[in-house]
This record gives C-alpha cells, sequence and structure tokens, in this order.
C-alpha cells in the first residue's frame, strides 16, 4: 500500500495507511477479514481501500467456503436493541429531567 496521505472525505481529518479487520455480509454469513491494506481516518475511523484490496474482498465473499482458506471459526453474541436499552435511547432522543435554559 502506498504511503500516500489524503483528508477524510466526511470529516477532513488525516488519512493514514493501516491493517484493519474487515467485517462483511454475505448472503445471510458474516466473514471477517483480518489484515486488509486500508487508510483509515484518524478522527473518525472512515476507511478507504484500493481498488485492487476491494476487488479481493469481493472475490473472497464470492468464494464458496470450500475455496476459502478458513484461518479459524469465532462466536459472535447476538443481541436485540430493545433488550439492552431503554426505548427513549433506542430513538436516539435524549430524555431530560428538566429542559435546559
Amino acid at each position: 500500500m502506498s504511503e500516500q496521505t489524503f483528508d477524510c472525505y466526511f470529516c477532513g481529518g488525516k488519512v493514514s495507511a493501516k491493517q484493519v479487520n474487515v467485517m462483511r455480509h454475505w448472503k445471510g454469513h458474516y466473514i471477517l477479514i483480518e489484515n486488509v491494506p486500508a487508510h483509515v481516518c484518524t478522527q473518525c475511523g472512515e476507511q478507504y481501500y484500493n481498488a485492487t484490496v476491494a476487488e479481493a474482498m469481493d472475490r473472497i465473499m464470492r468464494a464458496s467456503e470450500d475455496t476459502l482458506s478458513v484461518k479459524r471459526e469465532i462466536c459472535i453474541p447476538v443481541v436485540d436493541m430493545p433488550t439492552a436499552y431503554p426505548p427513549h435511547l433506542r430513538t436516539g432522543i435524549a430524555m431530560r429531567d428538566k429542559p435546559s435554559d
């Protein structure tokens, strides 16, 4: 990956080259791709991939499980949002005891 630097399209923060882990969903399954070369915003965390890397991740997603060299499998807990947060936090509305002046 080249060491070119640029500003984040979303927040204007500085973007630098890193290795990241990418979680993708494909046909009802998730796959974690480790050590993906990316450019990552140091401010908001937005990730950018060059065309070669993006195409490689697409090929991984389209490959059958038989052709993938699966490194390991992990178990991911699934939690329904309504059970984790009270109703006023689910909608994104902040509740206050009294209005602020």
